[in-house]
């Protein structure tokens, strides 16, 4: 998970800052380019140190007015589906405002819930939301969904907001009551799309078809102490390619808790995008004994399989689809999650 950012320009706008830290607890620090307080991590540059935050995926909360804000990120702003959250609030803190990034990188919500914490307005400008519309970027954030074309979005946003008929195409089991204006059928002029298929000419059922791709598989790794990253991201990539199985449709990576620190492992998951989850051998133990097992590892870790277990585990005991592959001193499993297509019953930008 990213860091919180919180940057203060006065006094007043650092006991603030304080207080928003001390009530979102970790993972949030304070920066000021202002010596007020020693406390504070000191920026003697702001142009320089917001560009390296903001490529980071950092949520950035500028305490101050929104121009600041809006001077910071000028120039870094690239593409809506990795843009991290920006927000602004005023030294008082009577507004939280987004001000980039409002669906997929959160800020809307994050918005709401800081409000909420020190008591303020949330300025919420997007047209789904102050329309109380079905936010699809927003759900597919929340649901673990991958976009595969964030192009199509808007195409979505507005026919809902013109109260046009929008379609759902999946072939996952349906949960829960469908947002006003989504129907199921299989085929239409626009629509959304929920499938694992990632090739072109895959389901493509509207003429504007959004594609959401769920994250529903799991891999779990095991691996020798300092594997190479290139052999073992051609391993990962080749397990999948045999399986049919898009990267975008991962979930997570996951070892035994001896691989925490493992670099390999760690940028595998940064590369792609996915969770790094790690386990106890205790953990583990519980559910080793539904796979063969190897008396080397057991000796070595104390438990005798670790990708199957660990994949298992993160699948929410799913199914296995792929069975450990070994070679190079690694070792690869891929689990499935039982997925199911759940709405609330509430838009989902509430």
């Amino acid at each position: 998970m990213n860091d919180i950012i919180v940057m203060a320009f006065t006094s007043k706008g650092y006991v603030l800052a304080e207080k928003i830290a001390e009530l979102l607890a970790s993972d949030t620090n304070i920066y000021s380019n202002a010596g007020f307080n020693v406390s504070a991590h000191r920026v003697s540059k702001l142009k320089e140190f917001v560009p390296e935050v903001f490529k980071k995926g950092n949520t950035l909360i500028f305490v101050g007015s929104a121009g600041i804000a809006v001077r910071g990120i000028a120039g870094l702003i690239k593409d809506k589906t990795t843009d991290p959250a920006v927000i602004a609030v005023d030294e008082l803190g009577r507004y939280v405002i987004p001000i980039l990034s409002g669906h997929i990188g959160g800020a809307n919500l994050f918005a709401e819930k800081l409000s909420g914490l020190i008591q303020a307005v949330p300025v919420i400008t997007t047209a789904t939301d102050i329309n109380k519309i079905f936010s699809v970027d927003t759900y597919a954030i929340k649901n673990r969904y991958a976009i595969k074309n964030p192009e199509c979005i808007k195409h979505i946003s507005a026919a809902l907001l013109d109260r046009q008929e929008i379609g759902l195409h999946t072939p996952f089991e349906i949960c829960g009551k469908l947002p006003e204006g989504i129907v199921v059928k299989p085929h239409g002029s626009t629509g959304i799309s929920i499938d694992t298929i990632d090739t072109d000419d895959g389901i493509i059922p509207f003429t504007q078809t959004l594609k959401l791709m769920p994250k529903c598989f799991h891999v779990g790794i095991g691996a020798r102490r300092n594997i190479a990253f290139d052999t073992l991201r051609d391993y990962f990539l080749e397990t999948l390619s045999k399986n049919s199985i898009p990267v975008s449709c991962v979930g997570s990576v996951s070892s035994v808790d001896l691989k925490k620190d493992e670099e390999a492992i760690i940028k595998l998951a940064e590369t792609y995008g996915i969770d790094f989850l790690t386990y106890s051998a205790e953990q583990l133990k519980i559910y080793e004994h539904l796979f063969e097992q190897s008396e080397f590892v057991k000796k070595t870790t104390g438990v005798g399989n670790i990708c199957e277990t660990a994949a298992y585990i993160s699948s929410k005991k799913g199914g296995i689809i792929a069975g450990k592959r070994a070679g190079n001193g690694m070792t690869i499993a891929v689990a499935k999650e039982v997925w199911r297509v759940v709405f609330e019953n509430t838009y989902d930008g509430a």
